[in-house]
């Protein structure tokens, strides 16, 4: 009986001994400069999950972008933007490989109403 009340009593303390769980980050500023601010929710990225990417300029006709893995090749994924209440959105879902904190490249073009269009790179990571 002592065998298990040792044994119960160094699985309690063990199960103290593990670090805190990671509370999620609300959002990834990717960037943020004098016309553009682009957001990554949640910030830390978490693979399965639907991600959301949220620019906020003014006088933006258009948006349409794509994210590649730098870390690991994942293909291409096409990022859809629409427009509400005037910051331009993509919702996505990003798949898991075998690197926990995979490194992605995201790829933006940004039509403005002036013709000008800009051209963004940013990158940032994935967690599992």
């Amino acid at each position: 009986m002592r065998v298990f009340y040792l044994f119960l009593l160094l699985l309690c303390c063990l199960w103290g001994c593990r670090p805190p769980d990671k509370a999620p980050v609300s959002s990834l500023t990717l960037l943020n400069d004098s016309t553009i601010q682009l957001e990554l929710s949640p910030g830390d990225a978490p693979v399965e999950t639907p991600l959301l990417l949220q620019l906020t300029a003014t006088d933006v006709l258009g948006v349409s972008g794509e994210l590649t893995g730098v870390s690991m090749y994942m293909g291409k994924v096409p990022l859809r933007f629409s427009q509400h209440q005037g910051i331009w959105q993509a919702e996505f879902l990003l798949g898991a490989c075998s690197d926990p904190k995979m490194l992605w490249q995201l790829q933006l073009e940004i039509q403005f109403a002036d013709g000008q269009t800009r051209s963004l790179t940013e990158q940032f990571h994935t967690s599992w």
